[in-house]
């Protein structure tokens, strides 16, 4: 026998007796340990599972089938780290399953890294297009990694998958909702309602939906049956008279608001939407105590400082931190009483954190000591104030409006310069503004201001008069309106330096002096031509904002201005076709004389210069 043949038996022997077996037998004594595991797996035995897959992968590192299998283990024991080094080791050899692809989602998913989780669930979806889970879940991380096309694709493929799958039409609802698409939302959440028909929530989302839709009716319907469920459901009353308060039933809001603070008394979203109801109505002694929920009802803390806030003392020898709140017309309304209270105490320094945009156009003004644009350091002072707050301090009633205006006034260099440049002018020019801010980040503020806005080609009957000259005094939103209006060609534009170089509005307010009338929609550019008596007319929609009362075409804030109120929602026809007519009326009298050639402002009556002089006096 040959010494050479019957060596290597030998030492395949040697090497078995020691467990060594030869490189091409570790494969399959791995595939033996995972066979095994698989076993143990089955019948519950994860701690002897999870040995013998690490055993099988000391054979063989490569093997997909143990990788995978105990990174699973690994997940199922809340072991994510471990269990991606597994899944991803199992990726890069191109093994490719649905389950793999899932888990390992979910492990990103607990990481909150949506981007990468969003990828895996949907890699397990192309591998298994019957996969429920990661569509549902490919939907939820594409969701939150703001990938809303995606999101909307996911959860329909879920809904496909299962019909009868809540959570897929639930929120394919949430995201018609998110992106605006209010009126492809009511499928989804009314098929959602149907599939849990006592989900209070999607109920809310329903009603919401409808409610922001204008379509009250509905919207009321859905939040009774809330309310038949459960009579404490005090978000579903409070809604339910918030939506009769947008339909112009305030009695009828009243009484559910009351009924609402009987058993909550502490309600803060109840009597913040009180103060609005009673402003409206004219009672603004109460209007004024109930707007200073506004702070509760939306979690926010109303002081920015250490200061007190002011509670009415005397402020000569004192400073105060006055902050601008809510929008540019808010603060051009309510400036007013900055110089109130400089008129009132000389001797005391008044500091207004406001808008960025306001900055220049505020410093103008001699009342106000010092302004701060928002996100700037603030100084420290003797007390802090924000500005629509004051009203209520100084207890502000219908009669008692400081309505002594003008109280804003434009730079003079550039008064002078538009006074100039539109003298060749000799028509009755008119300034418009058709569109409010349209950029607010919530959806219900952005539906409130389409409310109040209209389109340009509406106002396509102010160009046909005769004798008139219209100018643009439109910024940013609504620009883009132009191009396809049938009137561009008449309608005067500033060039793109206008409100640039000088400072936003203090071109615009300049130029407003130069105009006959400025007619706009309720936004800044009313507030601001009111604000420095130039006479405004400004067009309302049903119902209007609480500052213009109930059924008044006059403002006790602003002796200058005219309202032209919708009688019905959505009907912009009846005030342009008042004002198209009011128009006429002063352009027939400036061509016979000696009937008055100009459009006068209204001055205050000399009850209100009485009341005026009253609250100046009530302050001492």
């Amino acid at each position: 026998m040959n010494k050479h043949l019957f060596l290597l038996p030998l030492c395949l022997v040697l090497a078995i007796s020691a467990d060594m077996p030869p490189p091409n037998e570790h494969h399959a004594l791995s595939q033996e340990y995972s066979e095994l595991a698989d076993h143990f797996e089955e019948i519950g035995k994860h701690e002897k599972a999870e040995l013998l897959y690490t055993k099988a992968l000391s054979h063989h590192p490569d093997n997909p089938h143990a990788l995978v299998k105990l990174g699973n283990l690994y997940y199922s024991q809340r072991k994510q780290e471990q269990a991606m080094r597994q899944y991803e080791h199992a990726g890069r050899l191109g093994h490719q399953d649905a389950s793999m692809h899932f888990n390992t989602g979910l492990c990103y998913q607990h990481k909150q890294e949506w981007h990468k989780a969003a990828e895996q669930f949907q890699k397990a979806l192309d591998l298994d297009p019957s996969h429920l889970n990661a569509a549902l879940h490919a939907g939820g991380a594409y969701e939150k990694s703001q990938q809303i096309a995606r999101a909307l694709m996911a959860f329909k493929k879920a809904s496909q998958l299962d019909p009868n799958s809540f959570e897929a039409w639930h929120q394919i609802g949430n995201l018609y909702r998110h992106v605006d698409q209010l009126e492809n939302a009511i499928h989804p959440y009314r098929t959602a309602c149907a599939l849990q028909p006592n989900n209070v929530h999607v109920m809310m989302d329903l009603a919401n939906a409808y409610n922001m839709l204008d379509e009250y009716e509905n919207a009321l319907e859905w939040y009774q049956r809330i309310i038949q469920k459960n009579a404490n459901a005090f978000s579903a009353l409070y809604n339910f008279g918030f939506t009769l308060k947008k339909m112009g039933k305030l009695d009828r809001a009243l009484e559910i608001y009351q009924q609402v603070l009987a058993k909550k008394p502490d309600y803060a979203p109840v009597h913040f939407s009180l103060s609005s109801i009673y402003l409206t109505l004219g009672d603004l002694e109460k209007g004024w105590a109930e707007y200073e929920w506004r702070w509760k009802a939306y979690s926010e803390n109303s002081k920015k400082s250490n200061a007190p806030e002011w509670k009415g003392e005397s402020l000569d020898g004192k400073s105060i931190l006055i902050y601008a709140e809510q929008g540019l017309g808010d603060t051009l309304q309510f400036v007013r009483y900055l110089k109130l209270l400089k008129e009132k105490y000389p001797y005391s320094r008044l500091i207004f954190e406001t808008q960025a945009s306001l900055t220049s156009l505020l410093k103008m003004q001699p009342y106000i000591d010092q302004v701060i644009p928002r996100r700037q350091f603030l100084p420290t002072c003797d007390y802090q104030i924000h500005v629509m707050s004051i009203p209520y301090v100084v207890r502000t009633r219908l009669e008692t409006i400081p309505a002594d205006i003008p109280y804003l006034a434009p730079d003079g260099q550039r008064e002078a310069f538009w006074k100039e440049k539109l003298a060749q002018d000799t028509n009755f020019k008119i300034g418009i503004c058709w569109q409010g801010n349209s950029q607010y980040n919530t959806l219900s503020l952005r539906r409130a201001v389409a409310k109040k806005s209209l389109p340009l080609q509406a106002m396509q009957p102010l160009s046909e008069l005769p004798g008139v000259s219209i100018y643009s005094l439109q910024q940013i939103n609504g620009l883009e309106q132009i191009p396809g209006c049938t009137f561009k060609d008449s309608l005067i534009i500033f060039d793109e330096q206008f409100d640039k170089q000088h400072g936003a509005f203090m071109d615009t307010a300049a130029v407003m002096k130069q105009l006959d009338v400025v007619i706009s929609v309720d936004t800044g550019v009313c507030h601001l031509a009111a604000a420095m008596n130039v006479p405004t007319w400004i067009m309302l929609p049903f119902p209007a904002d609480w500052r213009w009362l109930l059924n008044r075409s006059d403002s006790p804030w602003y002796p200058s201005v005219r309202l032209f109120r919708q009688p019905t929602a959505g009907d912009w026809q009846t005030p342009l076709q008042e004002i198209v007519k009011a128009i006429q009326e002063i352009m027939q009298s400036k061509n016979n004389p000696p009937e008055t050639t100009e459009l006068q402002p209204h001055r205050p009556t000399p009850e209100q210069q009485q009341f005026f002089e009253q609250i100046i006096e009530r302050l001492s």
